[in-house]
């Protein structure tokens, strides 16, 4: 490949951690260099700071939507609900608490203290089960700080600050995450995280994250609540977080097949997903970060945060083409099945022995044939043209995969010079670049192999 496009070997997906600090302006721009889910965590704001940032981000993906001249933008907004952690909870415009080595504070339930800052009372979401468990002398983790109860009294606990590795004054911020306790195994949807779901519906998200997943009880019953709620034809994904190792809890394997995919770091869970054709998503907040080879090649949504954007996608890039130099053409000629695999077989000979810059689906299959495909080694995008937005979100969540919408009937050709367009639009493809499309209409199916012409007007699909 003579001409590489800037994006022809950006093939996973980048979803980018919303926070109170961003502005409509920075998540346009995060929408510009190529982020393709905008990520809210529930847990970490308020439902005055959630109701803003999903107002800015489908604020921004409108505003991108007109920039780029875009009937229908590829982009979705996923929401991770609070789940059952327990995490410090105050006025977030008050700043952090210090605290030093030897002082004591308290932690409580009491909501009165919720949206107050003081020094020596902190709320705790989630906490009203912990005070009956916990007991004097046990130690917590928050912040990289331990904390031991010294009593407890109804809906307060005192606690001693007794160490802290790095100082002599230390803080603790809003939403830190007290770490190292068991957390609520019920498996009843609490009012707060139905509340959350609820204005996730409201205000248009796609895909709803539940963290803490331990059965399958808990997706069923986020997905009740969705189903009795959705209006038309909306359809929101459920994803679930999977901390715990698939060898260390044999429900793992259940819980996936009743989701659209996972947010794990766990190889096991990585496998069973790929064996169930679900998503993997993985969260990356340092360039360092990025796993093995072995999870690398699996993943299809990278998790980050605005300010790795940009080195993530370099670093990306160059994984991906390292990744392609060690694919092998096939020498013999292709044996096709009969059935609905032969287009997917056809196209990924062509692109694999042909080196093909990116492929293009225009078919009534796509949406099947390009998710076989995003589950292949392949060495290049795959460019799904589809006028349904169900198909569409679907198709967000996959490796190689990136929908183009197209409105109304269009023929194989017009479909095709729509494809290429967004290609050369937004940086897979560039004048002289070799594609193969793929057609198919009733029982018949096949290819082409085109070059894309250097005078093309580039406009709207």
């Amino acid at each position: 490949m003579t001409f590489i496009a800037e994006n022809t070997f950006l093939w996973q997906k980048l979803a980018v951690q919303l926070s109170v600090n961003v502005t409509l302006d920075n998540a346009i721009q995060l929408l510009q260099q190529g982020v393709k889910i905008l990520y809210i965590q529930f847990g970490l704001h308020t439902r005055e700071e959630n109701e803003h940032l999903l107002d800015m981000a489908n604020q921004a993906i409108g505003t991108y939507a007109l920039e780029m001249d875009l009937r229908k933008p590829a982009i979705g907004v996923a929401c991770e609900l609070s789940g059952r952690s327990c995490r410090l909870k105050y006025g977030r415009k008050w700043g952090p608490v210090e605290v030093t080595p030897g002082q004591r504070i308290y932690l409580t339930s009491d909501a009165k203290y919720e949206d107050k800052k003081s020094d020596s009372i902190i709320f705790v979401t989630n906490f009203e089960k912990l005070l009956t468990t916990l007991i004097p002398g046990d130690v917590l983790n928050i912040n990289e700080m331990q904390l031991k109860v010294c009593k407890i009294n109804g809906k307060y606990m005192q606690c001693c600050i007794i160490n802290d590795s790095r100082s002599s004054l230390c803080m603790f911020y809003p939403y830190d995450q007290i770490e190292n306790i068991s957390t609520d195994k019920s498996t009843k949807l609490s009012n707060i995280n139905a509340q959350e779901c609820l204005l996730a519906l409201k205000k248009g998200c796609r895909y709803i994250v539940i963290p803490d997943v331990e059965n399958h009880t808990m997706i069923h019953a986020v997905d009740e609540l969705l189903q009795f709620n959705l209006k038309g034809d909306q359809t929101i994904r459920t994803i679930a977080r999977l901390v715990t190792s698939a060898s260390d809890n044999p429900c793992i394997k259940h819980n996936i097949q009743h989701v659209a995919g996972c947010v794990t770091q766990d190889a096991d869970v990585v496998r069973q997903c790929k064996e169930l054709c679900k998503a993997v998503l993985f969260e990356v907040s340092d360039i360092d970060q990025l796993p093995k080879e072995e999870i690398f090649r699996h993943v299809d949504v990278f998790i980050t945060k605005p300010e790795i954007i940009e080195a993530l996608k370099f670093r990306l890039r160059e994984l991906n083409q390292t990744a392609m130099s060690t694919l092998k053409p096939s020498v013999y000629p292709l044996q096709l099945e009969q059935g609905q695999r032969v287009l997917c077989q056809c196209i990924e000979y062509a692109s694999n022995n042909c080196k093909a810059n990116a492929v293009i689906f225009c078919t009534p299959k796509s949406l099947c044939e390009a998710e076989k495909l995003s589950r292949r080694s392949l060495p290049c995008p795959v460019l799904v043209t589809t006028e349904d937005e169900d198909a569409l979100y679907y198709l967000l969540l996959r490796k190689y995969c990136f929908p183009v919408f197209v409105c109304g009937a269009k023929s194989n050709r017009q479909l095709i010079k729509y494809a290429t367009i967004y290609g050369r639009k937004f940086g897979f493809l560039k004048p002289g670049n070799f594609i193969v499309s793929g057609f198919g209409e009733h029982l018949v199916q096949g290819l082409e192999m085109r070059y894309v012409p250097d005078d093309f007007i580039v406009g709207a699909q």
